[in-house]
C-alpha cells in the first residue's frame, strides 16, 4: 500500500510528534499586554488584553504562567530568534511612541557606591537605547 503524500503545516507536524501532547483543557488565547512579576524562584507572566470601553482604557487579565528562570532564559533566546526571523522576512517592527518604554531616570538617593543599582540602571538604559536604535526611520 502506497503512503499518501500530505502537505501539513509545521504546527500540524509538531502536534503529531510523540513527545508533544496537548492537555484536555488546552486553550489558545490572545494577549496584547504582559505584566512581569519576578521572584527569587521564578518569573510570573500575566497576560491580558487592552480594552477601551466608553473611552476608558483598561487591561482585562486572563492568564498567569510562572516559569523558572532557566526556562525564562531559554524563552528569551527563542523569542529573540522568532523576532529576528520575522523582521528579516518583513522588515523592522515599528513601535509607536505612545508605547515605547520611557527613558529611564536614575532615582534620587542612589549612592555612587551602590554598584548593583547603577548596573541595573545602565542595563535598562542600554537595552532601551538598542530598542530605539532598531526602530525604522520615519520618512522626513
Amino acid at each position: 500500500m502506497e503512503k499518501e503524500e500530505t502537505h501539513e503545516t509545521a504546527g500540524q507536524q509538531q502536534q503529531e510528534q510523540p513527545f508533544l501532547r496537548r492537555g484536555e483543557d488546552y486553550e489558545s488565547l490572545y494577549a496584547n499586554n504582559v505584566q512581569f512579576q519576578p521572584s527569587e524562584w521564578d518569573l510570573k507572566l500575566t497576560f491580558g488584553e487592552l480594552d477601551t470601553k466608553d473611552n476608558v482604557s483598561f487591561v482585562e487579565q486572563h492568564t498567569a504562567i510562572a516559569v523558572p528562570w532557566l526556562q525564562a532564559k531559554l524563552m528569551h533566546h527563542f523569542l529573540t530568534l522568532q523576532l529576528g526571523v520575522f523582521e528579516l522576512a518583513h522588515g523592522p517592527i515599528p513601535i509607536p511612541p505612545a508605547v515605547m518604554p520611557p527613558e529611564p531616570v536614575l532615582p534620587e538617593g542612589i549612592l555612587k557606591d551602590d554598584h548593583f543599582s547603577i548596573r541595573v540602571f545602565n542595563l535598562i538604559k542600554e537595552t532601551r537605547e538598542r530598542l530605539v536604535a532598531e526602530q525604522p526611520k520615519s520618512p522626513a
